[in-house]
């Protein structure tokens, strides 16, 4: 490339994604850059875009270090910097800093200074649109110097008026001003918002226009009376006088309006003589214009001029500073005849201001930062970066995401897609928002002007964000730091790959008891299971043995990958028992996930067994009542989804209390299996309570409710041996219903316990697969399996499906460690304590994570305490939870 005339090093007195865009466009040219930055801006990313980089405003404040001037005329002066540019803001616009650049001999890289006298003051702009003999809005001529001023101003021209800062831009210092008793308030404070920001207090006053679009064309200019307009921009999406979104061209003007205004802004700048870049602003209002203000600088939103007209403004600005022609071959614009629009461009402003906090700015570090992109995105970022920190002293942006395409509608859909693309974590941002105004139905047909926002409360309105990811990563510091709570940190274990069984997936799944559920129906089924003569067999694996040995904490991935090979492996099982019970406030306290979608997930994976549930009747799958209507939904909702068996039981073993839920099952076409919980000695004369009449007449009351299987649940495996004979037994007389027994092998006595109720003629039992079963848990399938060896009722399952299937669960069992009881043989004293199985190993996580871990051997003693206390009840969820909570 040709090298520059004049300027060979370029400091850019500016901070943040214009310094940066203003470094690239020099890099380009072949030209040193030199950053100035902050004690604040230490670490801002615009320092490390250019070659080199100086502290400036020492010892003062973040802001006025940037507007240093001697200081930066310093810097420039000791580093040999030909040229500054300025940027926008800061000492973009200020007479001074031009001046003291032209006594060094130092380029400003901008108009000259007699322009920024001219448009810098916006009463003198509104002077050189009048003599230029473009419409005005009617106004004070020249600053107003006191509130009668504008007082007469409005009596001749009524409200509304707005009140403007002469210096400056952004939206600061101007107050719109509705009726005489605003006006006050409303002048003193535009002269103090004035003063802060531009260091002059000075405003004047004009006419307000209602509801008018807000247009700016793009002006370039040379030192040969060469004017070029790039066309406009409409900038009519608006907070507060502070532009949001940009777009170019503007969608609504019509070609013969568009000419007016961009003949305009060229008729003002020649008149002037006019250099470098500048925006002439327009308020239009139907079919008429009025001219606003200049802004003699480069602006924010110039992107979107480059993007649909290709000139790079900021290489342009550079080269006519250096002296070169608009129309030579280095800056490369065409003349105004030849300048095309292509396609329609869309500039969103992502900033750390919160919508729902009016717009508050947001400070912190960027925990996370991924953008958007692809074809016809633009990204100008600023300190967009993982580890930024985003302090208060300076503007809230944080990267402008410009869109093209050949259609408006086309890029607003471009935009809304990049937006959503963006993660930014640590902060708050206002990319909902953006994203409801790009797909807005008045922004997509271009019906908008500058009261869009305001007029548009569903603008606010946008689902909070979960920020997941950040949620995880932070849980899995605490973890990996801290432990878990209750379990003690340890030296992270090394697991080998889990041992999933081989299959050949392209073969159909053999038909099962799902099938003979669907096919005959509720009844069909039932009669089918009292011809059976070999014993069934439920797998409780998938949720009651790993809530009794692991607290329920098994994820539904662990679940997922074996569950099809259970279904192929074991199609003959009864039913796998999988969901209810505990399975809810675990998921969502502490795994985080969803119970029903493990449902679906594994009821997809598993389309030939039954799937079986665990309902508290009226407890649903609570710790409390629950209104009739939500029991009898939550039931339809969960046989749709999936289940087939529904194990309905009550606390306190009220028959009453779970009709409602039987007839909901039934309204199904689903399996009620009404249950009793057993609990004391049927064998124990001195616990009459619960003898065996109490089970009998208790059966004959669930079957008359419409049971269609009678479960007999011994959650805290207190059935002994002969107990089981004698209860199943009676049972067998006394109701016409089979009998599905589930108990816990706590004791030891688990096995014998089912032989000798698979002797008194039992039809189903509950078994949980070898590596998940014992202690706390269900018996053993494998056991059962080879104990009735050479009996005519040992279960028709095949021995190696389910040895293979406990080397799974053998390996992945492992990953719970943590979450063991610590069991680790049978365990006599349950027939004192009387405590489910299920209750167990979760109990025991509670009394560690509230420091009573080395004293559970008390809380177990208590725990009968409270039992007997309670009148001797029958202890399962919910009412074991209150036992278990009073120990």
């Amino acid at each position: 490339m040709t090298k520059l005339q004049r300027i060979q090093k370029v400091l850019v007195a500016n901070r943040g994604e214009i310094a940066i865009r203003v470094f690239r466009a020099c890099s380009e040219l072949g030209l040193k850059t030199v950053a100035i930055y902050s004690k604040e801006d230490s670490g801002s990313y615009h320092r490390y875009k250019a070659d080199e980089s100086y502290l400036v405003g020492e010892g003062k404040k973040p802001i006025d270090a940037y507007l240093d001037i001697e200081g930066i005329i310093e810097i420039a002066k000791s580093n040999h910097v030909d040229a500054i540019h300025p940027g926008y803001g800061f000492l973009s616009e200020n007479i001074q800093f031009a001046k003291r650049c032209e006594e060094e001999g130092i380029i400003f890289i901008g108009p000259k200074s007699k322009h920024l006298d001219m448009f810098g003051d916006k009463v003198k702009a509104r002077t050189q649109a009048q003599l230029a003999q473009i419409p005005v809005i009617p106004g004070s001529d020249g600053p107003v110097n006191s509130l009668e001023e504008v007082e007469k101003f409005a009596e001749k021209y009524d409200y509304p008026i707005i009140i403007k800062a002469s210096l400056g831009g952004g939206g600061r210092g101007m107050r719109i001003v509705r009726t005489s008793e605003e006006l006050g308030e409303s002048y003193n404070r535009a002269k103090s918002e004035a003063k802060a920001a531009f260091g002059n207090d000075e405003v004047y006053v004009e006419k307000f226009v209602e509801k008018p679009k807000h247009i700016e064309v793009q002006i370039l200019a040379d030192e040969e009376g060469n004017v070029v307009h790039l066309y406009e921009r409409d900038c009519s999406v608006q907070r507060r006088h502070q532009k949001v979104v940009e777009i170019a061209p503007s969608v609504s003007l019509s070609d013969d309006l568009r000419q007016r205004i961009c003949d305009a802004a060229v008729k003002l700048t020649k008149n002037v003589n006019y250099l470098n870049a500048g925006t002439v602003e327009f308020l239009v209002k139907d079919d008429e214009f009025y001219f606003i203000e200049v802004n003699p600088r480069v602006q924010v939103e110039h992107t979107i001029t480059e993007m649909i007209t290709g000139v790079d403004i900021v290489q342009s600005q550079i080269l006519i500073a250096d002296g070169h022609s608009l129309h030579s071959k280095m800056v490369g614009v065409p003349k105004q005849e030849e300048v095309v629009v292509h396609g329609f461009a869309i500039q969103s402003r992502v900033t750390t201001e919160d919508p729902l906090n009016n717009f508050m700015p947001d400070t912190g570090k960027i925990m996370a930062y991924r953008s958007g992109g692809g074809f016809g995105v633009r990204l100008d970022t600023g300190n967009s970066f993982q580890g930024a920190v985003i302090t208060p002293y300076y503007d809230s942006l944080l990267v402008k995401v410009t869109t093209w395409a050949l259609t408006f509608e086309q890029a607003a859909a471009k935009m809304e897609r990049n937006l959503k693309e963006f993660r930014i974590r640590g902060i708050k941002t206002n990319i909902p928002f953006l994203e409801n105004v790009v797909k807005h139905k008045n922004f997509l047909s271009g019906e908008y002007d500058t009261s869009f926002i305001d007029a548009s409360p569903e603008l606010f309105l946008f689902p909070k964000r979960k920020d997941r990811g950040t949620k995880m990563l932070n849980y899995i510091g605490t973890v990996t730091v801290n432990g878990f709570p209750g379990v003690g940190k340890k030296e992270k274990p090394i697991f080998p790959d889990a041992r999933i069984p081989c299959l050949k997936h392209s073969e159909p799944i053999q038909n099962g008891t799902k099938q003979i559920l669907d096919e005959r129906g509720a009844d069909g089924l039932v009669k089918w299971v009292q011809d059976q003569k070999r014993v069934l067999l439920t797998d409780t694996t998938f949720r009651d043995a790993h809530q009794s040995l692991l607290a329920t904490r098994i994820r539904t991935k662990d679940l997922h990958q074996i569950a099809e090979p259970t279904a192929r492996m074991l199609p003959n099982l009864f039913s796998a028992e999988m969901w209810g019970g505990a399975t809810f406030d675990v998921a969502y306290r502490f795994l985080k996930e969803d119970p029903w979608e493990r449902l679906l997930d594994l009821r997809e994976k598993m389309p030939n067994v039954l799937f079986q549930m665990l309902l508290r009747s009226s407890n649903a799958v609570g710790y409390k009542n629950y209104p009739d209507n939500l029991i009898r939904k939550f039931v339809e909702c969960s046989a749709q989804a999936g289940i087939d068996v529904f194990r309905i039981f009550d606390s306190l073993n009220w028959v009453e209390g779970m009709r409602v839920a039987i007839d909901a099952v039934r309204d199904t076409g689903k399996i009620a299996e009404a249950t009793m919980c057993y609990t004391g000695d049927i064998h124990d004369p001195l616990r009459s309570k619960y003898d065996l009449n109490y089970y009998k007449n208790l059966a004959k009351e669930l079957e008359a409710s419409g049971a269609h299987i009678l479960g007999i649940k011994d959650m805290a495996g207190l059935l002994k041996p002969n107990a089981a004979y004698d209860l199943v037994s009676a049972l067998k007389e006394t109701v016409s219903i089979p009998i599905h027994l589930h108990t816990h092998d706590t004791s030891g006595n688990g096995i014998l316990t089912y032989t000798k109720a698979i002797e008194a003629g039992v039809d189903i039992v509950d078994v949980a697969v070898s590596s998940m079963a014992g202690q706390t848990s269900q018996p053993s399938a494998n056991t059962l399996y080879y104990a009735l060896g050479g009996n005519e009722r040992q279960p028709d399952v095949n021995i190696d499906s389910l040895e293979k299937l406990s080397h799974y669960w053998e390996d992945v069992r492992k990953y719970y460690a943590p979450f063991e009881s610590g069991m680790n043989a049978p365990h006599t004293e349950v027939y004192m304590h009387e405590m489910p199985g299920g209750q167990y190993s979760n109990l025991q996580q509670q009394a560690k994570a509230v420091g009573l871990g080395d004293r559970f051997d008390e809380v177990k003693v208590m725990y009968r305490r409270v039992n007997d206390m309670f009148g001797d009840i029958v202890k399962v969820t919910p009412s074991s939870k209150v036992v278990g909570d009073m120990a």
